[in-house]
């Protein structure tokens, strides 16, 4: 048995766990490397992992040091993306270093999408083992998985491509909607206050911001070390903006849905992001004050106040400062 197969034994443990519909190990630069479960188009294998290493690279470039999962979050599934780090022995580690294999810790990952009302719990303590057995595989083979710097010449893809359950291609229409936003003073005031009532409300909470379209933020709050967040909050920002629509985009290929929430889940805190008509609502709160039932009760509130006074925003028409067909109807050609 070679190494693929067994990675897809592994991959097919994971699958027989009820609610799990696929399992996908992918490399951090988003080489695919194996799969099990749904069935995959040609286009659908390389959109999928380019996708979700998207995911995984801006999570782990957010929190580069403590993160422990993502959680995607939509009406018709969950999609888990999960490093393989910290599911190996200690003493694997010497391997790792003698051979060269990984260039970081978080080398590889695997995305795991189930049915909504999938107890994750139930999975973690399931597949344990099985990452643990992946990753050790994957080490003491002494192989590994490093795509060309460009691209894939047809052999190699066809390699990838055996690996994977492929189906007909199929075209799907994506339309896209116009949209503007007037925040006028009394509705930015209305989002702070929000935010205050919020930060009342969960006394954990580090950082928490707003961010409209292009990652720009509408309103935040600082509690946390707030010099120092202060100085990395609008790269945060774009950071977190940029994640959600990458999300969307993951959800839309696995399971034709919309993302609606994201849990960043770390060593010491959460981090949360919303999201909204074309904005999202991102917090990251410490985990030592309040467990994450009660948090995932109280953020909804909040978020559709932030919703409302966003869609109210969206609602007003910005006044028009010139118009151009006057302009050149005034103008005189000598």
């Amino acid at each position: 048995m070679d190494l693929k197969e067994k990675i897809g034994t592994y991959l097919d443990q994971i699958k027989r766990i009820r609610g799990v519909e696929n399992a996908v190990l992918t490399q951090r630069d988003g080489n695919p490397i194996q799969s099990s479960g749904v069935w995959f188009s040609k286009d659908e294998i390389f959109n999928v992992s380019s996708a979700t290493s998207a995911i995984y690279n801006v999570g782990i470039h957010i929190h580069p040091h403590d993160l422990k999962y993502i959680l995607i979050e939509g009406r018709k599934a969950k999609i888990l993306i999960a490093p393989l780090q910290g599911s190996i022995q200690h003493s694997l580690n010497r391997i790792i270093n003698k051979q060269g294999i990984f260039e970081s810790d978080n080398e590889y990952f695997i995305a795991i999408t189930a049915q909504p009302d999938t107890n994750l719990g139930g999975i973690f303590l399931q597949t344990r083992e099985c990452l643990k057995q992946i990753k050790t595989t994957l080490i003491t083979s002494g192989e590994s998985f490093k795509p060309p710097l460009i691209q894939f010449n047809e052999e190699q893809v066809q390699k990838i491509l055996n690996s994977f359950n492929v189906k007909e291609n199929e075209e799907n229409q994506l339309e896209i909607k116009p949209f503007s936003l007037n925040l006028s003073d009394n509705l930015l005031f209305e989002l702070r206050k929000v935010l205050n009532n919020f930060s009342i409300a969960i006394p954990d909470l580090h950082y928490a911001h707003v961010t409209i379209e292009g990652g720009f933020i509408a309103s935040k709050i600082l509690k946390q070390n707030p010099i120092q967040t202060k100085n990395n909050i609008d790269k945060l920002s774009a950071m977190s903006y940029s994640l959600f629509q990458t999300a969307n985009r993951c959800a839309w290929l696995l399971k034709k849905m919309n993302a609606d929430t994201i849990l960043l889940d770390c060593e010491y805190t959460f981090h949360f992001i919303y999201g909204m008509d074309r904005a999202i609502f991102s917090a990251e709160i410490g985990k030592f004050k309040q467990k994450l039932g009660l948090i995932r009760l109280i953020i909804p509130q909040f978020s559709r106040k932030i919703n409302n006074i966003l869609k109210e925003a969206s609602q007003i028409k910005i006044p028009k400062t010139f118009d151009i067909k006057s302009i050149l109807g005034e103008l005189i050609i000598k």
